[in-house]
């Protein structure tokens, strides 16, 4: 026997769940990258694997495909929605374009921290001329966030009227 009072979502909801759980991998793959933990540490680092700059390149490469998704449903969305979601989803491409942008550039950071990684195995290292080139796309990924952000605050402010008008 079936709930009669199954609510039924609209397409501006399933799209914002969608994008809460793209952002969600995004960041768990930033802190995997960036944020301290003890086990990173000399000599404990020696004993735990650590941060696997190849699994995260490929996540991000996944984000990426799953974000130009998003951007068909979006158009999809965009013909059955209510007037009240149209700010909403007139902001969510540039978010996704803003997350595309950032997902690349991690992967970049990720890919030359693994490269790194090969090149200590094969005694290749020139770290000066390296660590200018790390520095590079470290900024890179800052203004990408700093964009992914900004882009954000629009896609709040947008679903935040689509909220109010589902709580009326």
């Amino acid at each position: 026997m079936e709930n009669d009072t199954k609510e039924t979502k609209i397409p501006s909801q399933i799209i914002f769940e969608n994008l809460k759980e793209l952002l969600r991998a995004k960041n768990t793959a930033h802190e995997s990258m960036f944020k301290f933990h003890w086990k990173k540490m000399w000599p404990f680092s020696l004993i735990w694997p650590q941060v696997d700059f190849e699994r995260i390149v490929r996540l991000m490469s996944e984000i990426r495909k799953n974000a130009i998704i998003q951007k068909n449903l979006v158009l999809q969305a965009k013909g059955v929605a209510k007037d009240f979601e149209k700010d909403f989803l007139n902001a969510v491409p540039a978010y996704l374009d803003a997350l595309d942008v950032s997902c690349q550039k991690l992967s970049n950071a990720a890919q030359w921290k693994q490269d790194m990684l090969l090149k200590r195995i094969h005694k290749e290292i020139k770290m000066r001329r390296d660590v200018a080139e790390y520095n590079r796309i470290l900024r890179e990924y800052e203004k990408a966030q700093g964009d992914l952000v900004r882009a954000g605050s629009i896609v709040q402010l947008g679903w935040g009227k689509v909220v109010q008008n589902l709580n009326k």
